[in-house]
């Protein structure tokens, strides 16, 4: 589908020519009274390329859009297949603010450059030869400056501007993701920085970058236009170097006049496949930038080899000398053993990784040491999700229903479950003031939700997973003494059949097992 819309692109630009060409050709016949036979073939003509040409305009853009649009559809696929198959190893070499510009962002201008580079391009380089074919046909002496003129055109400006223009791209494109990184950044914690005003500090790193975003492109933009200076007057030399050979051939050879009127009309559409192509090859360097960047992330995500092997039903979980780090390590060391209907809690300082160590358990962070589940190692497990689930630090909310984000641990539940993992958080009474109950909207990141209720519901939604292991990072934070109490003995009780892994810094007095947390800092002091 790809070559035939090259092929209607180029006969729209042909048609062009043809057109004009034949426009000339029966100006000038007509001023010499010919048949009319001979007319009527030159009226048809113009009306066949005329009507051709809007035809192969029209059938093109239709062709070429889905074409790039289904290659969208399908590259976008793939890399979200990629990136939700891939461990958390993936996710800390490339960055978030990253992954998401190069989703959103790069993947669309990747498939812009197949539609406004390499598409026009080889549409002209078809219309370009036709062109030159039709000056032969004309005149063989116009092929001595229509040549020069499509060679400079169609190859060594080309790459002129892609030189010039791919590297100051680039560097844009590395600028851009900084950015990004920095306003994602810059976002939380923004309200308190605007009540305490220090607003400005944090803000002035993201404008600082835009600032130097500006003044490369506008680099980039002053090479484009030198650039395009130099396009324009190859073009209008070869439109007079034409317009001086049909006059000296007139007053040498005596050609005649509808020679004349063809070789003056055909350099004024010849370029027109051109100037069409060009605008879009100025920018350039940034969409190869962003193919660049959308490979980057496609080799990432499959260079990364996942387990096969499954942990099956967990009865009894075992770490030894296990650390889990970001960049560096941080945390001491843990060992532990627990099976299954027990409660581990996890206590510590703030800083000595408790958090940290979480995330490791849930497979969102590599680890060192070992940590195996009846004997298994779980990093090389492929069904740890199936397995281990629990919540994080910081709560996210989807926007949707009540039900819909509960029903994300498990989409077979019951409302009959939902209202139950609901009753032991003590939600049930939130849930029925809610106007539609669990078919309420609760609002981007759950605004509508209070600390405690948005926490509460995001261990709700955990322990409606069937998984083994639970764990739950802070479960009862933000709550008053009473209320978390009675929360930990109904969590206690519900999953006296599971190990119950609980990350806290208060309450959870009764448990099995018990680990303090250090930080490294912590054990040197």
């Amino acid at each position: 589908m790809i070559f035939v819309s090259y092929l209607l692109g180029a006969f729209a630009f042909i048609g062009g020519i043809g057109l004009t060409v034949s426009s000339g050709w029966l100006i000038t016949m007509a001023a010499q009274h010919p048949p009319i036979l001979t007319l009527s073939v030159a009226i048809v003509g113009v009306r066949f390329f005329g009507i051709s040409r809007s035809a192969s305009r029209y059938a093109e853009r239709v062709v070429s859009h889905k074409v790039v649009f289904d290659r969208l559809t399908s590259l976008r696929v793939s890399l979200y297949k990629k990136i939700t198959t891939a461990s958390i190893k993936f996710v800390q070499d490339f960055s978030s603010s990253a992954a998401v510009k190069t989703l959103v962002d790069d993947v669309e201008r990747a498939q812009e450059y197949q539609l406004r580079v390499v598409l026009p391009r080889v549409s002209a380089s078809i219309a370009l030869a036709a062109g030159a074919l039709i000056g032969l046909w004309v005149n063989f002496s116009s092929i001595v400056i229509i040549g020069p003129a499509l060679v400079l055109t169609l190859f060594i400006y080309p790459q002129l501007i892609m030189r010039n223009c791919e590297k100051s791209a680039g560097q844009i494109e590395i600028l851009e993701n900084t950015y990004t990184n920095a306003v994602e950044t810059g976002t939380y914690g923004v309200t308190e920085a605007q009540i305490y005003g220090y607003l400005d500090e944090v803000q002035s790193e993201s404008t600082e970058l835009a600032d130097s975003i500006s003044k490369s492109e506008n680099l980039v933009i002053k090479k484009s236009l030198y650039l395009s200076y130099l396009t324009a007057i190859t073009i209008g030399s070869t439109l007079i170097a034409l317009v001086y050979l049909a006059y000296r051939l007139r007053l040498s050879q005596d050609i005649p006049e509808v020679q004349v009127a063809m070789l003056i009309f055909l350099p004024l559409v010849l370029f027109e496949a051109i100037t069409t192509w060009y605008p879009n090859l100025f920018t350039a360097g940034k969409l190869t930038a962003s193919a660049a960047s959308v490979k980057k992330l496609a080799e990432s995500a499959s260079s990364i080899e996942m387990p096969e092997s499954k942990l099956g039903e967990i009865s009894n979980l075992e770490a030894t000398n296990l650390q889990v780090a970001w960049s560096h390590e941080f945390m001491q060391p843990v060992s532990f053993k627990i099976k299954r209907g027990e409660l581990l809690v996890i206590r510590g300082r703030s800083g000595s990784g408790k958090s940290t160590l979480a995330m490791g358990l849930l497979g969102l962070l590599t680890y060192r040491g070992s940590l195996t589940a009846d004997g298994n190692e779980v990093s090389s497990s492929a069904d740890l999700s199936d397995r281990i689930v629990g919540t994080v630090q910081r709560t996210h909310i989807f926007n949707t229903t009540v039900r819909e984000n509960l029903k994300i641990a498990n989409p077979e539940a019951s409302d009959d479950q939902i209202m139950m993992v609901l009753e032991i958080l003590e939600l049930t009474a939130l849930i029925n003031e809610l106007p539609n109950g669990l078919d309420t909207q609760i609002g981007e990141f759950g605004r509508t939700l209070s600390g405690g209720e948005a926490k509460r519901l995001s261990v709700a939604r955990a322990l409606l997973s069937p998984a083994d292991v639970i764990v739950l990072d802070e479960p009862t934070e933000h709550l008053d003494t009473g209320l978390g109490l009675r929360i930990e003995k109904s969590i206690r009780a519900f999953l006296n059949n599971r190990i119950l892994i609980v990350i806290t810094h208060s309450g959870w007095l009764s448990s099995d097992a018990t680990i303090e947390m250090k930080a490294l800092s912590q054990a040197i002091s």
